[in-house]
């Protein structure tokens, strides 16, 4: 006669209730990771301007991960610059134009004009911009698009992690 037994045993860290704390820890990991990379990608591919990376909207893009010790922990990477979402997204055409005096700085720069020209020009280009348009630059959509396979590897990575924690 062939006897079969099965025994099963409660140990590990899933059976003292240490999962949950496991998977908060892994997954904070993770999304400071995730949310590290992505910053210094919408970085990258963020118009410097003329007051460059150190002053510019570069310098107003961060990221951080959220809701930390909730059942739902997010990441986020934005900019509290109101020129944000119209250098990621650009400017329709018959838009309505840019605030007065805001183009006097860059103008100065890119085109060596002093003060005094450059107000004078300063309404000629927030007409055109108005008429015209500009394209955006979509620094944020790029970003997360071209490095979806690298924050998946991160999570997946997390889950591996979490799964041998609990194992031990």
């Amino acid at each position: 006669m062939m006897e079969l037994r099965v025994s099963i045993t409660q140990k590990g860290k899933i059976f003292e209730g240490k999962a949950p704390e496991i998977i908060q820890k892994q997954l904070t990991s993770a999304m400071y990771e995730a949310t590290s990379l992505l910053e210094r990608e919408v970085k990258i591919r963020t118009p410097t301007g003329v007051f460059g990376a150190q002053g510019g909207l570069v310098s107003t893009i961060h990221g951080e991960p959220v809701s930390k010790g909730t059942p739902v922990i997010k990441g986020v990477v934005a900019t509290q610059s109101k020129y944000g979402e119209v250098i990621e997204k650009g400017r329709r055409v018959g838009k309505t134009w840019p605030p007065e005096g805001e183009l006097v700085r860059w103008i100065e720069v890119k085109m060596g004009l002093d003060a005094v020209h450059a107000k004078h020009l300063e309404f000629v280009i927030r007409r055109k911009i108005g008429q015209k348009g500009f394209p955006g630059a979509y620094m944020f959509e790029k970003a997360l698009d071209e490095n979806m396979s690298k924050l998946t590897e991160i999570f997946d990575k997390a889950g591996f992690e979490i799964v041998l924690e609990l194992n031990q």
